[in-house]
């Protein structure tokens, strides 16, 4: 068969245009299967430090020594929605017991994720309440749990252990829209001594340092992340919720201007006390 010169050029255009079709469906996302989610991650654990320091190799953010939690998002078939789980540090899923965190997935830009974060009750004045968070846990009510995320370990089938601290903090602010029941934690590079005192005078349980290259070590206890605690809060950074120095009955009241939301008695959500105290913090915080 001969082919005229006009057949060919259509021929070739033919089979141009298919190859990018299929170049085309191989990339796009394939929105049957569902990205996967680790079976088992364990949370990576800091070593205690007696004293703060500065160090620009560190991010320091604020611990208000709740229940450590990982919560597992999804997967689900579009972002923003699937099932929640949150993992305490014995593996255990709290979520069932904390229905105001059960659309957590809809604050995530993603069909699936794990967050690091604490779980926390507060008080008016954004300091942690040990004894109401031990008592949702149990099953009873009361004020509403928040949960406070500072690392994302696993977005939409891929994992980010290997990544440095840095990028995996870049990653959360680009995925987690902040609401009522989570935000994310920020951090300041290199300041550590001027947040200790900062986070001593607000009541908090101290002071997280974090090296800005670190990896994910999952289930490793490392002189990579140091907890720095105020006063005579533990020195022990992980799943039981721990005390601040002023956080008990009598405490101090903490420096600085209370939101007026806050002072108004009125219902307010999980966490808006949190953020009015991050607001008091030398931190770089975006609402």
């Amino acid at each position: 068969m001969k082919w005229a010169r006009g057949d060919v050029a259509e021929s070739s255009g033919y089979h141009r245009s298919t190859m990018r079709d299929q170049l085309s469906l191989r990339l796009e996302p394939d929105v049957a299967t569902l990205p996967n989610l680790p079976a088992t991650l364990r949370p990576m654990l800091p070593r205690p430090l007696a004293e703060p320091f500065d160090s620009t190799a560190h991010l320091f953010e604020p611990s208000w020594g709740g229940l450590r939690a990982l919560a597992f998002i999804g997967p689900a078939d579009i972002a923003g929605s699937g099932d929640v789980r949150l993992f305490d540090g014995e593996g255990r899923d709290v979520a069932p017991t904390l229905s105001e965190l059960a659309g957590l997935a809809v604050r995530i830009d993603a069909r699936s994720a794990v967050l690091d974060g604490e779980l926390v009750v507060v008080d008016a004045a954004g300091r942690a309440d040990a004894d109401e968070l031990a008592r949702r846990l149990a099953g009873g009510r009361g004020r509403p749990v928040a949960f406070l995320a500072f690392d994302l370990l696993h977005i939409d089938g891929r994992s980010l252990l290997t990544a440095p601290l840095d990028r995996r903090r870049e990653q959360l602010r680009r995925v987690l829209r902040p609401g009522d029941e989570v935000v994310a934690v920020p951090a300041i590079a290199g300041e550590g001594r001027a947040l200790h005192e900062a986070a001593a005078a607000q009541g908090i349980a101290g002071v997280m340092a974090r090296q800005r290259s670190s990896p994910y070590l999952p289930g490793v206890r490392s002189r990579l992340w140091r907890f720095i605690a105020v006063g005579e809060g533990s020195t022990a950074y992980g799943a039981a919720a721990t005390r601040g120095a002023a956080s008990g009955p009598g405490a101090a009241a903490p420096s600085g201007d209370l939101d007026p939301d806050l002072e108004s008695g009125l219902p307010t959500p999980a966490s808006a006390p949190v953020v009015a105290l991050i607001r008091r913090l030398p931190l770089l915080f975006d609402d």
